[in-house]
């Protein structure tokens, strides 16, 4: 079944077409262009002043929208993939933490069960787990039973819980046994992310050179860059295929400090991430992380003694923010939200507008609302009407 989308503005984000057009073959981009498309034959869905952009990709998510994906309950991430298709997010990896290692294990088991896309929501393209082989000291809202030294049957235990889709882990490298673990971990075909850390430069260089490839939450829950240590962000900037997850929020980061690391590390090398967690894009709302209630007030999620506890920010607000602060233009901002962020969860046919690649599109409004989105080709949201065009 073919279908077409015309638009004012295409941004795929390799070029910026306008206006344009594309075309989608069984929920898979066929080909685009600029002006009237070739076969006007074809019934063509015309989105006026819109622009049309590839889905957005949360590599870095534990809920949102009242519903939580630390359990794995297919209830709620059938729930949270629906709700997040509302704020451009097509495909998502489930971020896992858990009060123990042996809690997890059911619930990436059920995560494994859950791969094919649900046909009315964003897509699961797999799992991260944040921990367990990371700091006590840098634990952030990481509950203290979680953090385990690092262990290679442990891990090879969630690998097999994960089905084959565990697609990032986040470890500690400065942990005695830490490097053999990134070994192990990449050697089994698992994105190893340096965080919950307080590796100094050197500590965090050799862990990038052994495998490392990520850093997550860029300076939240890690040791600060310092003049005479430049630690985690510092050996990252030498490492020239490492990537960054930034969460442009304004609470885990300064306005300026999204700007910086923008400027330093170059769009092709930022992951914009929510880090959201169960009441993301409510106005209020409470969750537990291990023993401890957070909660939402005033846009910040903490606990009970003040530690900041995941983002109550949403994809489509993540990238208005870089835009409106003046971080970056809407196409680089669209890259860091949709093709970084496949490419590191190894998502190789998402991320960008192109021939062969699935038909993942979100349409903006001139204010970067989200007014429709597809998933595979299947319109899986719409508030054409609510939004002006103008």
């Amino acid at each position: 079944m073919r279908s077409l989308l015309r638009a004012a503005r295409i941004i795929t984000p390799d070029e910026d077409i306008s206006p344009g057009w594309v075309l989608v073959r069984d929920g898979v981009i066929e080909g685009l262009g600029q002006g009237l498309p070739p076969d006007t034959a074809i019934p063509a869905l015309d989105l006026g002043g819109y622009t049309l952009v590839p889905g957005f990709v949360d590599i870095h998510v534990h809920g949102g929208g009242g519903f939580s994906l630390l359990d794995g309950d297919s209830e709620d991430v059938h729930a949270y993939a629906r709700w997040a298709v509302t704020h451009g997010v097509t495909s998502f990896l489930a971020t896992v933490c858990s009060t123990t290692p042996s809690e997890a294990v059911p619930t990436l088991e059920s995560l494994a069960r859950q791969q094919s896309p649900p046909g009315d929501g964003a897509e699961l393209l797999g799992a991260s787990l944040e921990g367990p082989f990371v700091s006590p000291g840098r634990l952030g809202a990481l509950p203290p039973s979680w953090a385990n030294p690092p262990d290679p049957a442990l891990l090879d235990r969630l690998i097999t819980a994960a089905g084959g889709n565990l697609r990032i882990i986040t470890i500690a490298p400065e942990v005695p046994g830490a490097s053999a673990l990134i070994s192990h971990a990449v050697s089994a075909g698992v994105n190893v992310s340096i965080g919950h850390t307080d590796a100094n430069f050197d500590e965090a260089a050799q862990a990038f050179r052994g495998g490392a490839t990520h850093a997550t939450h860029a300076l939240n829950a890690m040791r600060p860059f310092h003049q005479r240590d430049p630690a985690v962000i510092g050996a990252a900037l030498e490492a020239p295929d490492v990537t960054i997850e930034v969460i442009a929020d304004g609470i885990h980061l300064h306005p300026a400090t999204v700007r910086l690391l923008i400027r330093a590390f170059g769009q092709d090398r930022v992951a914009l991430v929510t880090d959201g967690v169960t009441p993301a894009g409510l106005e209020h709302g409470t969750f537990r992380i291990g023993g401890e209630e957070a909660i939402l007030r005033l846009g910040r999620i903490t606990l009970p003694d003040g530690t900041i506890a995941g983002s109550a920010a949403t994809m489509d607000a993540v990238v208005r923010n870089v835009v409106n602060w003046n971080c970056a233009t809407l196409p680089a901002a669209v890259r860091m939200a949709s093709t970084v962020p496949a490419a590191v969860a190894g998502a190789s046919r998402k991320g960008r507008i192109a021939p062969g690649y699935d038909a993942d599109l979100v349409a903006l409004t001139p204010g970067l609302a989200v007014a429709v989105a597809w998933v595979r080709g299947v319109r899986v949201h719409s508030s054409i009407g609510s939004h002006s065009a103008d």
